[in-house]
């Protein structure tokens, strides 16, 4: 399991090569973190040598061919999401209580996430069981492997045809609305795709008076997979022409797993706010009883 490669590369001091019947992604994945080779009988193989130089490298199967059924094995669905959230933009430690009502989850939903999670190495927690740290940019990425911002949102596709420019200031119409994508990254406008959260697509598109296309799109409007992307939102000023709005943006930690799975340039982008999240932990993470 990942959770035990750290434990297994403490206790050597030399060249390891692990052989397992199956390694999973993560697991191979802190492996190769961690300067260790490795083989599984599906045919995934890394065996990196210095004297004499060697590099050998195979994929195998992805998924164990023997894999007994798990309580989860997946961050699909809007109940995992909801738990990745909270891991995300709440200060441990906490316990699986107090984890279940920040996220507004079922407690036997967030124990079996939780459980997963600690076998994938993505949180640890002490011996009375509370979760004491979250490796919250590799959750991101994990959860990004089982989610699509225009797959587990319903996405509609709409035209702005004076320009996004023009759309910012009409966002004001909508009872409520949450951007994502670029904008909610940077503050920047972006030229080509707005991306948007709304209640009801074709509602929300005849208030804002856009027009539907299926080429040459500028303006996404997503209906959520879960009402998580409401909370916890910030607040952005864009400057259009001569004018300046307010708009209302998701979360930073939304923001990141919908540019990861964004066309063009979106996940270059989340990469370059990850790195802007590391050092502002402060200013967007809080405790659960803030």
């Amino acid at each position: 399991m990942p959770r035990d490669v750290r434990a297994l590369v403490a206790e050597t001091r030399e060249p390891t090569l692990v052989i397992s019947s199956y390694l999973g992604a993560r697991a191979r994945e802190l492996l190769a973190q961690a300067g260790v080779s490795y083989a599984d009988t599906t045919g995934n193989l890394r065996l990196v040598a210095s004297s004499p130089a060697i590099f050998l490298e195979g994929v195998g199967a992805e998924k164990d061919p023997d894999r007994t059924a798990r309580p989860l094995h997946s961050l699909r669905g809007a109940a995992a999401g909801r738990v990745v959230r909270a891991l995300c933009e709440f200060k441990p430690p906490f316990g699986v209580r107090t984890l279940a009502a920040a996220a507004s989850t079922p407690l036997g939903t967030v124990s079996r996430v939780v459980s997963f999670l600690e076998t994938e190495a993505l949180l640890t927690r002490d011996a009375r069981k509370q979760v004491v740290s979250v490796d919250w940019p590799a959750l991101l990425s994990r959860w990004a492997k089982d989610y699509g911002v225009a797959t587990t949102n319903v996405m509609r596709s709409y035209l702005e045809p004076r320009g996004l420019d023009g759309l910012w200031p009409k966002l004001s119409r909508l009872s409520r609305y949450a951007a994502t994508g670029s904008i909610a990254a940077t503050g920047v406008a972006p030229t080509r795709l707005a991306m948007l959260y709304v209640d009801d697509p074709e509602a929300a598109a005849r208030s804002l008076d856009l027009v539907t296309t299926e080429a040459g799109a500028n303006v996404w409007l997503l209906q959520p997979y879960d009402d998580v992307v409401f909370e916890r939102t910030r607040r952005r000023r864009v400057t259009a022409g001569q004018s300046s709005t307010d708009l209302v943006v998701v979360s930073s930690p939304q923001t990141v797993v919908d540019l990861m799975t964004s066309p063009g340039r979106g996940p270059q982008e989340a990469e370059a706010l990850l790195e802007t999240m590391k050092g502002t932990v402060d200013e967007w993470r809080r405790g659960t009883r803030s």
